[in-house]
């Protein structure tokens, strides 16, 4: 019999970073006898938008770091994630005994060789049936964190619908490591004005929420 290998559940849940690109309109350009092109209309307002502060950004590591929602979310799953393997690592452990108790049969001649075949039989689907288990915990898991990932993005894009009535931004880039946004003027941040209200919003929601540590 093989020793079940088990497929140890991370502990730690990544979040999945959104990466926001610059969109350039190009419908609408006419090209010179010459050979050069003309600047749309479209690409005048971009470049516009850009000289006045029109366009802002976030950092999204920082924002999915700080925001209530997600830390109390990611909380949930890893308590989750600590149950499900706990209960695999128990399973494991008595599959284990049983092999032991097998082999220690199996070299005292403590049971027929029909016995011994059929005991042989009951582990091995016992093996595959934890090999499964240690499958569905992984996609369960795997399909909730995902889940998980909707619901804060879907909460900040809500958000910023609002916080931008008043702001009238043009453009709210999301900005990460690794991002295509591989500059940005630190005076175009307002992470820390979107951290704030995001999480008094969320605060006056659920009042039992926990505070970040």
């Amino acid at each position: 019999m093989k020793k079940l290998n088990l497929v140890h559940i991370p502990k730690s849940i990544a979040f999945i970073a959104v990466v926001a690109a610059f969109l350039f309109a190009c419908n609408g350009q006419k090209t010179t006898e010459s050979g050069t092109q003309n600047t749309t209309g479209s690409e005048t307002a971009s470049i516009s938008a850009i000289a006045d502060g029109s366009i802002v950004y976030v950092n999204i590591d920082s924002l999915m770091q700080n925001y209530q929602m997600a830390v109390d979310l990611g909380n949930e799953l890893a308590e989750k994630t600590k149950k499900l393997d706990a209960e695999l690592t128990n399973k494991q452990k008595k599959h284990q005994s049983n092999i032991n108790d097998f082999q220690n049969k199996a070299q005292k001649g403590l049971e027929t060789r029909a016995k011994l075949a059929e005991i042989e039989q009951q582990l091995m689907a016992d093996q595959q049936g934890l090999m499964q288990l240690s499958e569905n915990y992984r996609m369960q898991l795997g399909e909730e964190q995902g889940v998980m990932q909707r619901k804060v993005l879907q909460a900040i894009m809500d958000f910023l619908k609002e916080y931008n009535k008043d702001k009238g931004y043009q453009y709210i880039l999301a900005n990460s490591f690794g991002s295509n946004v591989l500059y940005a003027n630190p005076a175009l941040d307002i992470t820390a004005s979107v951290l704030e209200g995001i999480n008094a919003k969320y605060k006056a929601e659920h009042p039992a929420a926990t505070p970040k540590k």
